[in-house]
């Protein structure tokens, strides 16, 4: 069961709209052969489509930006990192995120949950997992990020259809 609804959604979308930051995940997602939707879903998942610091543990944040790019990921763009770069925290995020779908697609491996499950486990992790007959989500954060991310896009496909 979801911890968000479907009007939570829509308000996060309705958010990215009012802040004009669609078009910077319209671009993103077409330069790297994503849909918008799926996208968003991350975003949404990392941080209900805020532009912020987060995931802080041991008095350190570790995830920086609308998609919440990893610390130990992309240190340099994470110390550089300030609140008014939307744009290039959401290219940052699609260009990791493209490189874990590389890394999957390698193994033939290119569903969508798996892929988003990579954004936060490491396609590493992915990859070990499914190779042993396990779900694709057994180590990410709450055992459930590419199920989640998934449903939210289905959830943005239909919200952004009614537009």
């Amino acid at each position: 069961m979801p911890t968000w609804t479907e009007h939570d959604l829509s308000r996060q979308l309705n958010h990215a709209t009012a802040n004009g930051w669609i078009p910077f995940f319209e671009d993103a997602a077409a330069a790297n052969q994503f849909d918008t939707e799926f996208l968003l879903a991350i975003a949404s998942r990392e941080t209900n489509l805020l532009n912020i610091k987060g995931d802080f543990q041991g008095g350190v944040f570790h995830g920086f930006g609308i998609m919440q790019v990893d610390v130990r990921t992309d240190p340099d763009f994470c110390a550089n990192w300030t609140s008014d770069q939307v744009e290039e925290s959401i290219q940052r995020g699609t260009a990791i995120l493209a490189g874990k779908r590389d890394s999957l697609a390698a193994k033939q491996i290119s569903d969508l949950k798996a892929i988003a499950a990579a954004y936060n486990t490491g396609a590493s992790n992915v990859i070990h997992s499914i190779a042993a007959g396990g779900d694709p989500d057994r180590t990410t954060t709450g055992h459930d990020y590419g199920s989640d991310v998934v449903a939210r896009r289905a959830v943005f496909v239909s919200l952004r259809a009614q537009v």
